[in-house]
Formats: structure tokens, sequence, C-alpha cells
């Protein structure tokens, strides 16, 4: 049985010709052959945290463990990783998962998103919203009412990227370095 790959287009051209680039993305589920290059943009990511705090192990260092963890779970039906793919490049990733909340919380589950990230090139196009807008989508249909995420404090992009989406903070994650 050959499987049909479900693609989303989009082309936003008025923000594309403003950043000069191509204006056509793909969106789809992502498959086990891409895994090589979210690995690669997830690396980027981590590099990005690394700059923030040395809490953060570098890319270099959860390269490998990040492939075994995207293996294990693309197949599972409570995990959706999505890819932006343009011209045969992925540019863009999103990994959204339900999951069960701790117990003190009214919803029996909840979304949460992971990771999202965009090269830098192609911020600003439309595609991150166009993958929200497709996680969402894959949300609603399993019946979540709730999306959680986290995102550094220091990272005052990611914050205003996730407030433009609709985000409000709602709890404050501490830590305690000991010494």
């Amino acid at each position: 049985m050959v499987a049909v790959r479900r693609t989303l287009k989009i082309c936003i051209k008025q923000k594309c010709a403003k950043i000069n680039m191509p204006c056509s993305a793909i969106i789809r589920k992502a498959e086990l052959e891409d895994i090589d290059a979210i690995a690669e943009l997830a690396k980027q990511l981590a590099d990005y945290h690394r700059k923030l705090d040395r809490y953060y192990k570098p890319g270099s260092e959860t390269e490998s463990e990040f492939k075994k963890f995207l293996a294990r779970n693309m197949g599972r039906r409570n995990t959706r990783v999505l890819v932006a793919e343009i011209d045969g490049r992925i540019i863009g990733y999103f990994i959204g998962k339900i999951e069960r909340p701790n117990p003190c919380f009214v919803p029996e589950k909840i979304g949460k998103i992971s990771d999202a990230f965009i090269k830098e090139k192609y911020r600003k196009s439309g595609t991150g919203r166009a993958m929200f807008s497709e996680l969402l989508k894959w949300f609603r249909k399993k019946g979540i009412k709730h999306i959680e995420l986290s995102v550094d404090s220091r990272n005052k992009l990611g914050i205003k990227v996730w407030q433009n989406l609709g985000f409000k903070e709602f709890m404050k994650k501490m830590r305690l370095d000991l010494k």
C-alpha cells in the first residue's frame, strides 16, 4: 500500500517578496528520512540556547540523542513532528505532543509544543505561522483544549512570537544552581 503524503502549500507573496526569498513552503508530517535534517536544525536551536545560558548543552552534544528521540517518537499517535520544506530542503520543524498534565490541573490531557525552529532566512515569511496552524489542527482533531510550551525567559524574540500566536504566561519555572 502506498502512503499518500498530505501536504499543505503556503504562499504568502507579499511577505516573501519583502525578504527576497522563494515563496512556497510545503508543510508536511515529518518522515524518518527527515531525521538528519531536523537534527541539524535542532543543533542550531540548542546552540542558540547555549548562548543564553551554559545550562544548555551545545548542539554538537545533543545531536545523537535528539536523532534517537525523533526515531522513537515520530511514529507515536500522540506526537506530531512537522517540517517546512522549500526546494527539497527542510527549513523548519515543530514538535507537538499530547500529555497528561499534573494531577492538580483540570484537563485530562493537554497539548505541548516541545520544539519550534525556522531557519533565520525564512523567518517573518509566514512559514512558522502556517506550521503552527497545522499543529493546531492536529491538536483540535485529538480533542485538545489547552496547549502549553516553555520558552527561556531571556529569549525575547521567542516570547514575542508565542505571544503573537495567542500564548499568555500562566506559570513561572524557576531554577536554583547549587554551588
